[in-house]
């Protein structure tokens, strides 16, 4: 388990307390400038390569709380058990002697540049771009539905003038029609602007955590660590699948049907036309970088 981070944990066991400048994430502990230069001249540390506190702080907690080290015999992870999904040390491989073992070093060496961290990667940069096209487009279609409703209104007002005075209280039925169809609209798409920004919000700080990993995470960390984040961009998939299965996304415009004995039968005419609103599919298209899969259709 990783030292205070706020101290540094070589002058900690000389009884000197000293706030740290830098996390070594070989060690596990925080050091500070005096022993950052003493460290990088030991034989045993010199390949070791401290990043700054400020860095591992930015680390999210489920990274940093990552054991390098294993719980039950307190011996650094050599090995990986690829059966279970877990590192061991040597005295764990007993345990695991029918099992898929291999070395750490060969499972978490350049992980950040493979395929894997940089698909992920990719996926959470398309979810963020999707989330925003959906904020963009839902936006769009309530500013078509003002607009809408302006005109429609307008014209509404000047079928109005054509016809007498008896039937001021059918517009004004038609009017309010008109409202609460236009509500209704907003609504709709207000409860999916509402759903989204908060997927945003998650998936946001789920992308600045992977680019926080990516700098300042070490291998170990990253390779264990990145599971969380795949169930995450996952979940956010599916979510954003499930808004085009759903019909969430479809295009929501208000239109008027004129009665048709409005124009020769004015005396009879019962009311002045209704207020609908006629959804259209949505020609909005998810970014996905793989040309292989689209993953949205």
């Amino acid at each position: 388990m990783a030292s205070n981070p706020s101290i540094c944990g070589i002058c900690s066991l000389r009884q000197i307390t000293k706030v740290c400048k830098y996390w070594c994430p070989g060690c596990e502990e925080g050091i500070c400038d005096e022993c950052k230069e003493h460290h990088k001249l030991l034989k045993a540390t010199r390949s070791h390569e401290p990043i700054p506190i400020s860095n591992y702080k930015s680390l999210p907690s489920f990274i940093t709380g990552i054991q390098q080290s294993c719980v039950y015999h307190n011996e650094q992870y050599q090995q990986y058990c690829a059966e279970h999904a877990l590192p061991i040390c040597f005295k764990c491989i007993n345990d695991h002697r029918k099992c898929n073992v291999t070395t750490l070093e060969k499972v978490t060496n350049d992980f950040k540049t493979s395929e894997q961290f940089l698909d992920l990667e990719s996926r959470l940069d398309d979810l963020l771009q999707n989330i925003d096209r959906i904020k963009k487009d839902r936006n769009s279609n309530m500013t078509n539905i003002e607009e809408m409703k302006m005109r429609l209104g307008k014209e509404i007002r000047q079928k109005r003038v054509e016809i007498n005075k008896h039937l001021d209280n059918l517009e004004k039925q038609l009017i309010k029609d008109l409202e609460e169809k236009e509500c209704q609209s907003k609504d709709s798409i207000q409860k999916v602007l509402s759903s989204v920004t908060e997927k945003e919000t998650m998936v946001t700080q789920c992308h600045t955590n992977f680019q926080s990993i990516k700098q300042y995470a070490s291998d170990l960390q990253t390779f264990l660590g990145i599971k969380e984040i795949e169930v995450i961009v996952y979940e956010n998939e599916q979510y954003l699948q499930s808004l085009i299965e759903a019909k969430s996304l479809e295009q929501i415009d208000l239109e008027w049907k004129v009665d048709p004995v409005f124009e020769t039968i004015l005396n009879s005419l019962k009311n002045f036309g209704s207020i609908e609103m006629r959804t259209k599919t949505s020609s909005l298209e998810f970014i996905s970088r793989k040309n292989k899969q689209h993953r949205y259709k």
